[in-house]
């Protein structure tokens, strides 16, 4: 269920904090109030399902720094933009789009703690309860293409195949299967595979090829090698 925009109190849900733009251009957890600083825009960009979130005092948007942990405010042109994976009810977990990067509230200071990006796969300190107070969006974003989007440099991925290179994986995400199943002493028998793969999808890691695609890579991969499949 995609979050309607709106204005909302954004709550932090292991406890009654909700996340505040700070007068030192930082966003934390604060205490829960109703001041502007505490009160959130949250928008779609135009012709997609992802956002950007502004604060309501301030209008600066949520952003990550260079080093892609610790958000802070800017103007719309370099605002992150923000994916909003529904949990249940009025919970939501905040994605920097295309990454596994969510926003964690760490809650190890008295008075609010400030939060940050981290890459995780259990979710526990990264649910936010959304409280709508109206239809309010402020200002309409204007669109974003792939070529504007800010990336955090850690967050780039790390494409270790080179484009039109010739290779035949099909993408990093095959190489690095690849390793992992045809290790030099001890390569994996296919029911090890199989149940590899599943228990990376139910962690939630991105991009797990199915076992058809990566037959399919290391058919190829044989063929250029002349070798045959070793699993069984």
């Amino acid at each position: 269920m995609s979050l309607s925009p709106g204005l909302y109190k954004i709550h932090d849900t292991d406890s009654d904090r909700v996340l505040t733009y700070y007068a030192s251009n930082k966003i934390g957890n604060g205490v829960n109030c109703d001041a502007s600083y505490a009160k959130w825009y949250v928008k779609y960009y135009p012709g997609s399902m992802k956002y950007g979130i502004q604060v309501m005092e301030y209008n600066k948007y949520l952003a990550v720094t260079v080093d892609g942990s610790i958000p802070y405010g800017v103007e719309e042109e370099d605002a992150s933009v923000l994916e909003l994976e529904h949990q249940f009810h009025d919970f939501y977990l905040i994605k920097l789009a295309g990454t596994r990067y969510y926003l964690e509230h760490p809650n190890i200071g008295l008075d609010g703690t400030i939060v940050k990006f981290v890459d995780k796969v259990a979710f526990k300190g990264c649910f936010w309860r959304f409280a709508r107070i109206s239809d309010d969006t402020g200002s309409i974003l204007k669109p974003k293409t792939n070529n504007n989007i800010p990336t955090p440099l850690i967050l780039r991925p790390n494409d270790i195949l080179s484009r039109g290179s010739g290779s035949q994986y099909p993408d990093d995400a095959h190489f690095h299967t690849d390793i992992l199943f045809n290790m030099p002493r001890n390569p994996f028998t296919r029911n090890q595979r199989m149940a590899t793969l599943e228990w990376a999808r139910k962690l939630g890691v991105a991009n797990v090829p199915t076992m058809e695609s990566f037959d399919e890579c290391e058919r190829r991969l044989e063929a250029a090698l002349g070798r045959g499949n070793n699993a069984t």
